[in-house]
């Protein structure tokens, strides 16, 4: 749907897809899906069985000439599974089809730690006080006009009179956590994309949990730099996807070790630079993928299994 009609959901996650019992009187049932190139047949016990459905398309998008141009608060929307560019970037972060992939990558580790979305694992853990200061003042900054956008939504329910002064209302502050939770499960980017132009918040990232060279600083507890280094190390121990102790956590990464370009997968889809993401096409032609692919030349006709095709999206 995205190649064909342009379409950017910008709200995925497991909550919007729907699960539909398949009719079927036969022990086992076997549902095809073309997409692209690519046949892929899944056979399972009928009373197993669920056909996946996307829905809640209340804020998707379908015009093609939407891709590229800026962000607005019409894609900031379950703002625990807003991109990270985003948020780092600001007025400058592009809409596409990025933004949906992220979400694919956060719809991946939910089911996979078997329990929960990822803000309810890390329900615990928010933005330390020093790092949240420094962004506050990137982000609520009037004089900062390239968070325009992110402050709008910050802002959205406080009301102020004409000298400026709070009259009603408080800051959503969910993003400061969410940010903050991104880098405590998938670690602060070696590469950061567009720092020269846009390198307000990565400062503030790399000021408040890393130091000059780069290295993590965990000692001298005095400075409120090194205590929300402290913490970011206390949060990473129990919840990076690469070495996070937490169970859920831990069940994840053994899960997605155990199958083929796994942990690969959901790191590509849940990269922070929306130019090395992973893309639909890299998923359908990932390792990962490459069990589901159906064989055609040992297609087998059993008495015992309903087979369901679904190939609108198939090009061959």
């Amino acid at each position: 749907a995205a190649d064909r009609f342009c379409l950017k959901h910008y709200d995925m996650k497991l909550l919007n897809i729907f699960m539909q019992r398949p009719e079927s009187s036969s022990d086992y049932t076997t549902l095809r899906y073309g997409i692209g190139s690519h046949v892929f047949a899944l056979r399972m016990r009928t009373e197993n069985t669920v056909i996946a459905k996307l829905a809640d398309y209340g804020t998707a998008n379908i015009e093609p000439e939407s891709n590229g141009r800026p962000a607005t608060i019409g894609q900031f929307t379950t703002l625990e599974n807003t991109p990270p560019e985003f948020m780092i970037l600001g007025d400058a972060a592009k809409q596409g089809h990025g933004h949906d992939m992220f979400g694919l990558g956060l719809c991946m580790l939910h089911l996979f730690t078997g329990h929960a979305p990822y803000e309810e694992i890390l329900e615990d853990v928010v933005c330390p006080s020093g790092f949240k200061k420094k962004l506050r003042n990137i982000w609520e900054n009037e004089n900062f006009r390239s968070y325009s956008v992110i402050r709008s939504v910050i802002l959205a329910d406080v009301y102020t009179n004409e000298d400026g002064d709070v009259i009603d209302g408080e800051p959503d502050e969910v993003l400061y956590d969410t940010l903050y939770r991104f880098l405590v499960l998938f670690g602060i980017p070696e590469l950061k994309y567009q720092v020269r132009d846009h390198g307000k918040v990565w400062k503030a990232i790399t000021s408040s949990l890393e130091d000059s060279n780069g290295s993590k600083t965990y000692g001298n507890r005095g400075s409120k730099k090194r205590s929300d280094a402290d913490k970011f190390k206390q949060d990473q121990d129990l919840y990076s996807i690469e070495f996070g102790s937490n169970k859920f956590i831990s069940r994840a990464r053994k899960e997605l070790n155990e199958m083929d370009g796994g942990l690969e997968l959901l790191f590509a889809l849940c990269s922070f630079d929306p130019d090395k993401r992973a893309t639909a096409s890299d998923v359908l032609n990932s390792q990962f993928m490459a069990p589901l692919r159906e064989d055609l030349t040992n297609i087998i006709n059993r008495k015992d299994t309903t087979t369901m095709s679904f190939l609108t999206y198939a090009t061959k």
